[in-house]
This record gives structure tokens, sequence and C-alpha cells, in this order.
């Protein structure tokens, strides 16, 4: 599936991609910078921002976000370390947001419920 056709899915579409991703062992991306992580706010809440490969990440990071690009997260640092910790920090996970920035907005360890079955 291209980027361009990633983008175009639903919401729904896309957290179910990353979910079956994740689930099967597949890394993902966030974005950072020198100084870290990309956090964003939605409304009130603190959102990471994940996508299931590196391009979608970049290609996103394109518009709003240059001076950041993509950072591999391990399966098992994904599921065992970054969504506790982000669960920890009250950070959301903002699954495969779309170049409109709309995606599902998840707290951490529903996430991990998801991806574990």
């Amino acid at each position: 599936m291209s980027n361009t056709d990633f983008f175009r899915e639903t919401s729904q579409s896309r957290y179910d991609l990353f979910v079956k991703h994740i689930s099967k062992g597949g890394v993902c991306f966030t974005l950072a910078d020198e100084e870290g992580c990309l956090n964003l706010t939605v409304g009130n809440e603190r959102v990471l921002p994940i996508w299931p490969t590196a391009e979608l990440a970049n290609e996103w990071a394109s518009t709003e976000h240059q001076e950041f690009s993509a950072l591999e997260i391990s399966n098992e640092a994904f599921v065992e370390t970054w969504l506790p910790g982000m669960q920890n920090d009250n950070i959301s996970v903002g699954v495969a947001p779309n170049m409109a920035g709309e995606g599902i907005v998840v707290q951490a360890m529903e996430l991990k419920q998801e991806i574990q079955g």
C-alpha cells in the first residue's frame, strides 16, 4: 500500500492496520529531534504520534515538523517499555494520524491490551 493510499484510509482502518502490524511483531516509528520525541497537544492531552513505517512518519513530519525525523522503536520496547511509561506519564498514543492530523487517540495501556489480544 502506498503512503497516499494509507493516509486516505479511515482513522479506524489505519488504527486496525497498525495494531495488526504490531501484533505480528512489527516495529513502529515516532518523530524525534535532538531534544526528544514530538509530543502534540490534542485538547488537554499530550499525544505521541506513531506510524508503522519510517516513510509514513517522515512524510507526515514534512508539512509542519520538518526538524523531526523518524525514530524506530522495536516491537518489544514499544509494548513492554514505551506504552507502560507513557501511561505513567499521562501521554496518549496518536495512532497513525493522516496528513490532516486526524487519527485515533488512545490511552497507552488500552493500545497494549489491543495489541496483545
